[in-house]
């Protein structure tokens, strides 16, 4: 490894989906979504443990058949519902480990609905948050003009008032400044941070990866989008061959 700062990487993986049901182990390119999220982590150079956290058994299963993954618990339903935050979890997976003697600088969150994050984008972020010395990080993507914050609109009973009224209104894409969102692909941060039960905090920075697919799984559209950018992208391999 290139740091001696210890790592924690969790992969949460809830059995329910409202949107795509079982949609963690649901077969995406031939294999379930997670596996792609298993196998970049893997990859990473930097990080010290990963482990799955999940209340399917199923899931847990198959996380415990990769050598280096860690599923030593099944989640406790009272922090597997719909509207759990991801905090919560994490802090459920910190405390796992510290009652057990083992301890993190760092934890780093992997959710599995970003499927096409690259083990460089891993090792490149947190590579990224040790040099500027942050507290926490999150990978982001710059927002297209036309959903710019200063363009958007609240509605109530038909009618549209500014979310930043108290700016002025540009007329002109070009005098649009910058905004940015969070893609979901990584969130970084110090453990002591997440023990004051924050998620982005303290000294908060940003992450632009670089040819990296922005894809976030959590609807059927977006699922069909997935596959097809995995059609596209085999085509594409075959024609290089």
């Amino acid at each position: 490894m290139e740091t001696n700062k210890t790592i924690l990487a969790i992969i949460p993986a809830r059995k329910d989906s409202k949107e795509v049901p079982g949609k963690n182990m649901k077969l995406l390119g031939g294999k379930p979504l997670i596996q792609y999220t298993i196998e970049s982590a893997l990859q990473s150079k930097l990080l010290s443990t990963i482990v799955v956290s999940s209340d399917c058994e199923e899931t847990v299963a198959f996380a415990k058949t990769w050598e280096r993954i860690e599923a030593p618990f099944i989640r406790p339903a009272a922090i597997s519902c719909d509207d759990t935050p991801s905090i919560d979890v994490m802090q459920h997976v910190v405390k796992f480990y510290k009652e057990r003697k083992a301890e993190f600088e760092y934890v780093c969150l992997l959710q599995p609905t970003s499927p096409f994050r690259s083990p460089d984008l891993i090792d490149n972020a947190i590579r990224h948050m040790l040099k500027m010395d942050a507290d926490s990080l999150t990978t982001i993507q710059k927002t297209p003009d036309k959903y710019n914050p200063l363009w958007a609109f609240h509605l109530s009973n038909g009618q549209l008032s500014r979310f930043m009224s108290d700016v002025a209104l540009p007329s002109r894409r070009q005098d649009l400044p910058n905004s940015y969102y969070r893609d979901g692909n990584i969130y970084l941060l110090k453990t002591s941070l997440l023990n004051r039960n924050r998620l982005l905090g303290g000294r908060c920075i940003g992450y632009q990866p670089e040819n990296e697919v922005d894809l976030n799984i959590n609807t059927q559209q977006e699922w069909k989008l997935a596959e097809l950018h995995l059609e596209v992208y085999s085509k594409e391999q075959k024609n290089q061959s």
